[in-house]
C-alpha cells in the first residue's frame, strides 16, 4: 500500500522525462540565428548599453558624439533587427511623441550573439 504513490509517482516523472527529450531534441534541430550588425551600429549599441541599455536618439547622439538624426537611423534600423525595441513615452515640449529606445535582454550582455 505505502508503495503506490511511490510508483505513481516515478511513471509520472518518467512521462514528463520522456515529454522533455522529445521537446529538447525539436529544439536543438531548430536553425541557430545571428543578427548581422554593420560595424556602424556598434557605437550606437555601446551607447545603449553605456546609458544602462535604454535610450533617446539625443541621449545616444552625445555619447556617441554624432548628430541625433545619425542616431535615431541607427536605432531605428536596430528596431527593425531586432536588437532593439522603440516606445513612445511621452510628448515633447514641441508636441512630438519622445521615443525611448531599448536594448533587447539577449543583446545586453558582453558575449551576445552579435555578427559584426
Amino acid at each position: 500500500m505505502g508503495g503506490q504513490p511511490y510508483h505513481v509517482a516515478r511513471v509520472m516523472f518518467e512521462q514528463i522525462l520522456r515529454k522533455l527529450e522529445i521537446i529538447d531534441a525539436k529544439v536543438s534541430m531548430l536553425p541557430q540565428v545571428t543578427v548581422q550588425i554593420t560595424s556602424r551600429l556598434l557605437p550606437t549599441i555601446a551607447a545603449l548599453k553605456a546609458l544602462g541599455g535604454k535610450a533617446t536618439a539625443s541621449q545616444a547622439a552625445q555619447v556617441t558624439g554624432r548628430a541625433r538624426a545619425t542616431e535615431s537611423a541607427c536605432l531605428n534600423e536596430l528596431v527593425g533587427r531586432g536588437v532593439a525595441v522603440k516606445k513612445a513615452v511621452k510628448r515633447s515640449e514641441r508636441g512630438g511623441p519622445i521615443r525611448v529606445f531599448t536594448l533587447r535582454e539577449e543583446f545586453r550582455g558582453e558575449g551576445e550573439a552579435v555578427d559584426c
